[in-house]
């Protein structure tokens, strides 16, 4: 969907680990920690990030604090580890970056380019390409 300039996707955010279980058939894709999301497709951004209190629906353990540099300032971000990022059919896999609580989750170029995703500039929508360039 795309609203004033801005392209928004249902995003599904699932914690790696339990989805890794999932996959060696140890749990059900039921009880696999996972959160539905309106998310900013941002192509400025490298990473997806979310707010704190998805992160922590999502058991997402903190990797430390990192240097970073955003659109409004350079300073220091939290990364959490890895989750698993599916949109429509495709699926990515990426470290997120926390972001204060009631923050809009945000899609980064690296799940997009694993996913074959690209915007399109002159209807500002997704399309797809091949996923998995290598």
């Amino acid at each position: 969907m795309n609203t004033l300039g801005h392209i928004y996707v249902k995003a599904t955010f699932y914690n790696a680990v339990d989805y890794v279980q999932y996959l060696e058939g140890k749990l059900k894709l039921g009880e696999v920690k996972k959160a539905e999301v309106k998310a900013l497709v941002d192509t400025g951004a490298t990473f997806p990030a979310l707010p704190e209190e998805i992160i922590n629906e999502l058991a997402l353990p903190s990797l430390g604090e990192y240097e970073a540099e955003t659109a409004d300032w350079a300073g220091r971000v939290r990364l959490a580890a890895n989750a698993i990022i599916k949109i429509e059919d495709r699926i990515a896999q990426s470290p997120i970056i926390i972001r204060p609580k009631g923050t809009t989750p945000i899609i980064g170029v690296v799940a997009l380019e694993q996913m074959g995703y690209k915007v399109d500039p002159t209807t500002g929508k997704l399309i797809k390409g091949l996923p998995l360039m290598l």
